[in-house]
């Protein structure tokens, strides 16, 4: 972004200087390309598309009088709002626009920049929550105070921040956890997996809500909308979660039959505040690098100061280790333990834990197996029902055979019937006749008998 300005020649013009439009085009253009170049090819943007969108929406937000000009300061402080990078790179680079040559920060132009950002806010219709007044002004620096960039950084990366500008670390974050995968199942849409936010309520019992359906107030089963929900832009597995629970509870305070040491606190000096320095966001010549290396010298000490009474440490992973050592010999039931303890538990944490991590997946594995087994005998049953289904069919199809013979039977029997009540018949000629029509069946059945 800054090598983009320096290429169309902004830097060197004063910051509230008016520009044409065409020159915002050629600006756009030179960022865009110059975007392109570092991706690759199957991640390039439309140049074309996004220049102009860019454009319109700059015009919209602070060419109020549609006279086709913008000042190079709403430029600067429109792109490094919307720009992707770390927030406290574009809050150094915003207070190198409204600081003079001391360091110390110029409530007008200040003035400026906060109503420069909230023109943002206002271009999407959210003026009524963050439009700018004078009162948000007074919200961030008392009129009268000298303002630093530490005490500007901490002030805009506070948690809360002032409420006028509480939207910025929210826009950050929001596109910190944009392809953030958290493989769980959202209670409200049953969605199996989704990226972005991730809330769990601390009241109902595993219940986990994706981000598009908290920020709409869906719920399901006995879950309300009051009752308090804690935000994750980040997924542990519940083995990390629990070895991470259990180094937790490793690194316990010490008995309180431990003779206690005295706590080392650490002295804070008046420093006088230097101007603000840009090297490590805009690139430097090579001869402002080797002006710069001559004169580089270790003004403060690197090592602690220590206050009378203090006792210096010689590394936190040797007192981490004196930690567990002495908590281990607590629960043993002894006062003292022996100085080369320390190591030898340390150097066992690492086999705790994968004995433990080991345990875990003999039980998945187990688990597992006891799936699989349920998952036979259910298809074992299922062949079962099958066959009876087969056998039951066959039956339905025999007795479906035998009641067609059966009425067949029936109608010869009844045309037979109908012939020896037939007038004129003789009796001698009869039993001939009749027995020639008697069915096959019928004469076996008359033979049986």
């Amino acid at each position: 972004m800054i090598d983009s300005f320096r290429e169309n020649g902004l830097n060197a013009l004063p910051i509230y200087t008016q520009i044409k439009a065409s020159r915002v085009e050629l600006l756009l253009t030179s960022i865009f390309h110059n975007l392109n170049k570092r991706l690759v090819s199957s991640q390039h943007i439309d140049t074309d598309k996004s220049i102009s969108l860019l454009l319109a929406f700059l015009l919209g937000a602070y060419d109020k009088q549609q006279s086709g000009r913008l000042s190079i300061f709403s430029i600067k402080i429109a792109l490094a709002t919307v720009c992707a990078g770390k927030l406290v790179d574009k809050l150094r680079y915003m207070f190198s626009q409204i600081s003079d040559s001391n360091g110390h920060m110029e409530h007008d132009r200040f003035a400026d920049l906060l109503q420069e950002a909230l023109a943002l806010t206002t271009a999407v219709f959210e003026a009524p929550t963050f439009g700018f007044t004078e009162a948000a002004v007074a919200q961030c620096f008392p009129k009268d105070a000298k303002v630093t960039l530490n005490h500007f950084l901490d002030v805009f990366m506070s948690d809360p921040c002032p409420p006028c500008i509480m939207w910025l670390p929210l826009l950050h974050r929001m596109a910190s956890v944009e392809h953030v995968y958290h493989p769980v199942v959202c209670d409200a849409c049953q969605v199996r997996s989704f990226t972005g936010f991730r809330y769990k309520c601390q009241r109902c019992a595993n219940y986990q809500l994706c981000q598009n359906c908290f920020w709409r107030g869906r719920t399901s089963h006995s879950h309300s909308n009051e009752h308090e929900m804690k935000e994750y832009s980040s997924y542990k597995s519940p083995t990390r979660q629990l070895a991470h629970s259990i180094q937790k509870s490793l690194q316990c305070v010490p008995s309180g039959q431990a003779k206690p040491q005295a706590k080392i606190v650490p002295m804070q000096y008046d420093r006088p505040v230097k101007p603000l320095e840009l090297t490590n966001i805009v690139p430097a010549t090579p001869t402002t690098l080797r002006r710069h290396q001559s004169e580089r010298a270790p003004s403060w000490p690197s090592s602690p100061v220590l206050l009378p009474g203090q006792i210096a440490v010689n590394g936190h992973l040797d007192d981490e280790h004196k930690l567990i050592a002495r908590y281990s010999a607590k629960l043993s039931g002894r006062a003292e333990y022996p100085l080369g303890s320390a190591r030898v538990y340390g150097a066992d944490r690492p086999t705790d834990e994968r004995s433990l991590i080991a345990q875990l997946e003999e039980e998945n594995t187990e688990m597992v197996r006891e799936m699989a087994r349920l998952e036979n005998q259910f298809i074992t049953e299922d062949g079962q029902l099958t066959g009876l289904r087969e056998r039951k069919s066959q039956l339905e199809e025999k007795m479906f055979v035998m009641q067609q013979r059966r009425r067949d039977l029936m109608m010869q029997l009844e045309g037979l019937m109908a012939q020896l009540n037939a007038p004129g018949s003789r009796p001698t000629n009869l039993s001939t006749v009749s027995l020639s029509q008697i069915p096959e069946s019928l004469s076996r059945v008359r033979e049986t008998d």
